[in-house]
């Protein structure tokens, strides 16, 4: 008899683990799994600093998606299954100038989406922002002329907070204006006539297959 892969079996532990919770949060056991290390080393990783992450309220370690994503692709560990058929949570705030000489519209959009990603739509930046913290999307799309809030400022300062910067950043913005949000932290910034590429950048930045 075959002897079973333990790899394959320790991937599959991850995975049963990750679907019983929420896709944007892993516990390290999890994150041990994925890179297959004990349970010691991901807490020595938190310790030191080396991994982001946050504890509950009974001082367990949790990890975002996003986090670990980041950091299995900064040392050169595999996505595992668990993280790459997940649906991340996306909050979409977008209005019509954000579609000026597109024949795609809003709803074509959030329809693109919706299958791949769990989508919640706003009204505005302003109200996308306000239910960060209480809904924790894996990604934030925004328009850089939103009026009910200023950029590049505003892509900063969520970049810069510890509770937030976790978070896909996506500004459509102008060309012109491009560099300027990119260098304040957003992960991707694209312009009106590119937004049918939105799904796209969304899956290469969030890792979803």
């Amino acid at each position: 008899m075959t002897a079973a892969n333990p790899v394959a079996a320790r991937r599959a532990r991850a995975s049963a683990r990750a679907s019983a919770r929420a896709p944007s949060v892993y516990t390290a056991q999890a994150l041990a799994d994925f890179c297959e290390v004990d349970l010691k080393t991901v807490h020595h990783w938190a310790t030191r600093g080396k991994v982001p992450h946050f504890r509950t309220d009974g001082r367990h370690l949790r990890f975002r998606r996003n986090d670990v994503v980041r950091f299995l692709r900064a040392h050169n560990y595999p996505l595992p299954d668990a993280l790459v058929r997940a649906r991340p949570t996306v909050a979409l705030a977008l209005g019509p100038s954000s579609f000026a000489g597109n024949p795609l519209t809003l709803d074509d959009l959030a329809k693109r989406l919706g299958s791949r990603f769990a989508l919640r739509r706003h009204a505005s930046a302003a109200i996308a922002l306000a239910h960060l913290l209480a809904d924790a999307p894996d990604a934030l799309v925004v328009a850089h002329d939103d009026p009910t809030l200023g950029f590049p400022s505003a892509v900063a300062a969520i970049k810069a907070d510890p509770a937030l910067s976790w978070i896909v950043m996506v500004v459509v913005a102008k060309g012109d204006l491009q560099a300027a949000v990119r260098e304040a932290g957003a992960d991707v910034a694209l312009a009106a006539l590119d937004i049918a590429r939105l799904s796209g950048e969304l899956a290469r930045a969030l890792a979803v297959a």
